[in-house]
């Protein structure tokens, strides 16, 4: 995937702003990463500190050179049109902040605003497990629960941004109450927080145990896959995806978890076996978001 971009070649830049770590890397009009940096989102205090951060590294990384193109992935709610982050949960006092309008001024270039499940959906489509398909769902499963939709090749956000919102599809209308207000949404049976609530244990923690073979804790996230599978059939039937991607916290726990979604998607018999989807972890890893966002600059270019 590295690579080094000739000297000449216009460069572009991403950056995928997490609850734990900011990283920003630098790739060719290819789209290949040449270097990449990170530091923790802690350390950066505020939106200025972040741009100053970031427009360092993007200027340290590539030489002194100029992007021709920024894109940032991060997390909701934002407005990916008018560039603006909304309330990020783990950026406290970060309210309605002009993100891309403020990062232009600093890399002198334009810049992009995504969701970071959908710039996900986006680097796994293009450079990890959706290679080669051209409808593809990626499901993130930790926390919460979301999906990225890569639809005829294109990443498909919706009208207001909020597509792939697959955690908040209801599935038992007399379920537990959810923390977006809903009763029996996904993100209620098999979300970590969901999960956490049941048994006083944090999403990281019970997905790492139950592939460390904690029968407790393997049970717990058996039960919650059973759920998700409700969710990969329903999303089978809405976009008929060559292929779904799981990634998130969940992926520790992917012996247990992928028989049971493999199961539901043969159990319907709605879904036929010449359609069924292709069920893959993500590639990516936690470069996810950051090769997302370099496609998204790319896309905008």
């Amino acid at each position: 995937m590295l690579s080094t971009s000739p000297e000449t070649e216009t460069m572009i830049a991403g950056i995928d702003l997490g609850g734990t770590c900011v990283r920003v890397a630098i790739a060719g009009s290819d789209g290949r990463i040449a270097r990449s940096a990170e530091t923790r989102t802690g350390d950066l205090a505020t939106p200025q500190a972040l741009v100053a951060w970031a427009c360092d590294q993007i200027e340290r990384l590539g030489g002194g050179r100029r992007p021709a193109s920024v894109g940032m992935a991060a997390p909701g709610p934002l407005d990916p049109v008018r560039g603006v982050l909304v309330n990020p949960p783990n950026l406290v006092g970060w309210r309605d902040v002009p993100i891309t309008d403020m990062l232009a001024a600093a890399a002198g270039c334009s810049a992009h605003l995504e969701n970071d499940a959908n710039l996900a959906a986006l680097g796994e489509f293009h450079h990890g497990a959706g290679r080669g398909s051209r409808n593809m769902v990626y499901v993130t499963w930790s926390t919460g629960v979301g999906a990225g939709l890569i639809l005829e090749g294109r990443l498909f956000s919706g009208t207001n941004g909020a597509a792939g919102e697959i955690g908040h599809t209801i599935i038992d209308p007399g379920g537990p109450l959810d923390s977006c207000g809903q009763r029996g949404c996904v993100e209620a049976f098999c979300g970590g927080r969901a999960l956490e609530a049941q048994t006083g244990r944090s999403a990281e923690s019970l997905f790492a145990a139950a592939a460390d073979g904690d029968p407790d804790a393997a049970a717990v996230v058996r039960r919650a896959a059973v759920h998700m599978g409700y969710a990969i059939v329903n999303l089978t039937n809405l976009f008929d995806p060559q292929v779904i991607v799981m990634g998130g916290g969940v992926t520790r726990s992917w012996a247990a978890v992928e028989p049971v979604l493999v199961a539901a998607l043969a159990d319907s018999p709605f879904i036929q076996a010449a359609r069924r989807p292709r069920l893959c972890l993500a590639q990516l890893g936690d470069r996810a978001g950051q090769v997302g966002a370099v496609e998204w600059a790319r896309a905008n270019l």
